[in-house]
């Protein structure tokens, strides 16, 4: 069975969105054992500390939105 061009670079943008949301939630599960780790350890996040996982969980936020764009707009197509 032969795939056309267009069904093939359909295919590769769900691939890559899923693998972006890969990388998002492995980014959110590293940066929550290890604030995790830290406050188990008896010692409280700097304020440094915080600010930059709130800076990365908002990039991860914007990340997801595109990919959830793109899948809804798939979804859309193939219904």
């Amino acid at each position: 069975m032969w795939v056309t061009r267009q069904e093939r670079e359909q295919f590769l943008q769900i691939l890559q969105a899923h693998a972006q949301t890969v990388a998002v939630g492995e980014a959110c599960a590293t940066t929550t054992r290890d604030l995790a780790a830290e406050v188990a350890r008896g010692s409280t996040p700097s304020r440094n500390d915080l600010l930059a996982t709130v800076a990365a969980a908002e990039r991860a936020l914007e990340d997801l939105a595109g990919v959830r764009e793109e899948v809804e707009r798939l979804l859309s197509e193939l219904r």
